[in-house]
């Protein structure tokens, strides 16, 4: 195997390999022959080296030290086939195609999605793959997540991200369902300041009755400025709990 993946001309791979971390390396201690686990602690500053002897179990470093007692006679050119097979072995690291997981990828376009597409979706998901519907959902961040996520001190830098106008239409459409929605609603106009949330107070109830699509949009929107604003650095979420140990 060596053999076959000799180096045509590249880089040498030793430099690859001793940039490694002594934790990074023990998977190559362990995986490979003494032989050739010799040879790597052998290139290995000295350091390094004994950083890394203190990593293995006891055994496995006592074979590996006895080991190198055997590589006077490694040749060059053998050594370098050893560090080109371990460098393509240990130290290929695939380039990403995206820059999320499947999980958050499909999070981040249910975010997006109007509330019945998405728990249709998360339905389906749930009904094909349980574990990927888990993801997906620790994923998402809808409006109704604000409360259990957004820090109180918080609610003003999402607010004024937003129009006046805009904002009355969300709290307006939320208010109305009285479910979860209002809560979210009733959390934002309760950490604002109380002059400004009693004049929000007398536009909405000034307001008609706002179409479904329409109240959606503005509440995308808030969610929306609540994303931005953790990317930006402005705010920091409030991890979800695991659920894992609740059955």
């Amino acid at each position: 195997r060596i053999r076959t993946e000799l180096s045509d001309g590249e880089e040498d791979p030793w430099v690859q390999i001793l940039a490694l971390d002594p934790d990074q390396l023990v998977p190559i201690m362990e995986e490979e022959s003494v032989e050739v686990a010799a040879v790597v602690l052998s290139k290995l500053p000295v350091a390094k080296a004994a950083n890394l002897l203190g990593l293995l179990p006891g055994e496995t470093a006592r074979r590996i030290t006895y080991a190198v007692s055997q590589t006077g006679e490694v040749r060059a050119d053998e050594v370098q086939r050893i560090g080109t097979a371990i460098a393509r072995s240990h130290c290929a690291r695939p380039i990403p195609v995206f820059e999320a997981p499947p999980g958050k990828r499909v999070g981040a376009i249910l975010n997006s999605s109007m509330a019945s597409t998405r728990d249709n979706l998360l339905e389906g998901l749930n009904s094909d793959d349980p574990s990927f519907a888990d993801q997906v959902r620790k994923s998402i961040f809808t409006f109704s997540d604000i409360p259990a996520r957004v820090q109180k001190a918080d609610v003003p830098k999402i607010t004024r991200a937003l129009e006046e106008s805009e904002l009355v239409v969300a709290l307006t459409a939320a208010l109305a369902t009285g479910d979860t929605l209002a809560e979210t609603a009733e959390f934002v106009l309760g950490n604002m300041s109380q002059r400004l949330a009693d004049a929000l107070r007398e536009q909405i109830a000034e307001q008609g009755k706002i179409k479904r699509a329409r109240g959606e949009e503005a509440m995308s929107a808030l969610v929306a400025a609540v994303r931005d604003a953790a990317d930006a650095g402005e705010l920091s979420l409030i991890e979800p709990e695991d659920d894992e140990d609740e059955d």
